[in-house]
């Protein structure tokens, strides 16, 4: 019986690193810990809905916290040399009682963040338009910027259908069971006005090595 796992932590001994880096002396504290970085994430997410954000790494202790941020509109976030971080800052500081400090870093490839995607195949479909032409639309641009594949699940009710299904487009040949392959997965909802449509994303950026074919022996007759 086969299960499904999440592609990028199945990975993070081989291929990715933690998008949370701290240290918990107790239990509580990594508990505590954990809580704070998922309403980190979500508070930033809701001051910025929609800004090409395609992950947030957390570094901190009791009283600092270091966050970095990747992001394709670097402008929205640097905004009159830096306001919107320092206006930022101040209203973390705020909720969450420890010294923020922000950098923000640009993502020169926004078609290869699997969350970026996401996010723009959610805005379409929010937008009414249909999920085949938006799905065909990514791939084309995906692969585009040479990626090794893509691979997108739209499911629920598609069409105002009233029985729910799934559907996916490929491009590309998927090696989902490869740990060498640098693998990018979202999953997220697109609140359509005739229901939820959920969204999974899984983009292959590169492989670590290629196996080199062994060459054939020539036979002397």
């Amino acid at each position: 019986m086969w299960q499904k796992v999440n592609p990028i932590w199945m990975r993070v001994w081989a291929m990715k690193s933690w998008p949370c880096e701290w240290y918990a002396k107790t239990k509580m504290q990594w508990a505590d810990f954990f809580v704070e970085d998922i309403k980190i994430r979500d508070f930033i997410e809701k001051k910025y809905p929609q800004t090409g954000i395609a992950k947030v790494i957390i570094r901190k202790t009791q009283k600092e916290c270091e966050l970095i941020i990747f992001t394709s509109k670097v402008w929205v976030l640097m905004w009159k040399q830096w306001v919107n971080i320092k206006d930022l800052e101040t209203e973390l500081e705020r909720k969450f009682h420890k010294k923020f400090k922000i950098n923000v870093k640009e993502v020169k490839v926004p078609e290869l963040s699997a969350k970026i995607m996401a996010e723009f195949i959610s805005s379409q479909l929010e937008n009414r338009m249909p999920y085949r032409k938006v799905a065909k639309n990514v791939l084309q641009k995906v692969m585009q910027k040479w990626a090794n594949w893509i691979k997108i699940s739209v499911g629920w009710r598609l069409n105002w259908a009233e029985i729910a299904r799934a559907e996916k487009f490929i491009d590309g040949r998927v090696s989902l069971q490869t740990f060498r392959s640098d693998i990018d997965y979202h999953y997220m909802q697109a609140m359509t006005k005739y229901g939820v449509l959920w969204v999974k994303v899984r983009i292959e950026k590169w492989t670590l090595y290629n196996k080199k074919k062994a060459p054939k022996k020539s036979i002397s007759l």
